[in-house]
């Protein structure tokens, strides 16, 4: 596990041992993000590259990921293609959390090939799905909140 992935699961061991009732803020930078997204797609190349491949039908090569928080939106990019072949890709999506989290792909711009942004929904969706899902085992998330490079999580725990 990297050191940026290895922070966040240290912070997630802290509020797991707050008092019942106690608040708490989480709040990622978009560099933390995006170090974060390096050291999870350098530890797992081969599972997203098979994801990608059962999403829009090719076996792209993805590095150098980038995200960018912005008011109510999250902005990706990576380099990716195949064999030698490499380009720019970028997705947006839309977020939001009203007591239960959405996240809808706006556009994706994936040079040489088409990828519609509803074969990428569940795509970009699933870590940050999975991160909440996580944290409502221990507390009662009141609100999400994304603004231009900060997100910002407060909490009840349970």
């Amino acid at each position: 596990m990297g050191a940026v992935i290895q922070k966040f699961m240290n912070k997630f061991e802290e509020f797991k041992s707050l008092p019942s009732g106690e608040s708490f803020k989480i709040e990622v930078t978009d560099q933390e993000a995006t170090a974060a997204a390096k050291e999870y797609l350098a530890e797992n190349k081969a599972q997203i590259k098979d994801l990608l491949k059962e999403k829009t039908g090719f076996g792209l090569d993805v590095d150098k990921p980038a995200i960018a928080f912005g008011k109510d939106q999250i902005a990706l990019s990576a380099k990716g293609g195949m064999g030698f072949v490499k380009a720019n890709a970028s997705l947006v999506a839309d977020v939001h959390w009203d007591g239960k989290l959405s996240v809808v792909v706006q556009s994706v711009d994936v040079p040489i090939i088409s990828v519609s942004p509803e074969k990428l929904n569940s795509v970009a969706g699933a870590p940050l799905q999975q991160a909440m899902e996580k944290v409502e085992e221990y507390a009662e998330i009141r609100s999400f909140e994304l603004t231009d490079g900060l997100a910002v999580l407060e909490a009840v725990k349970k």
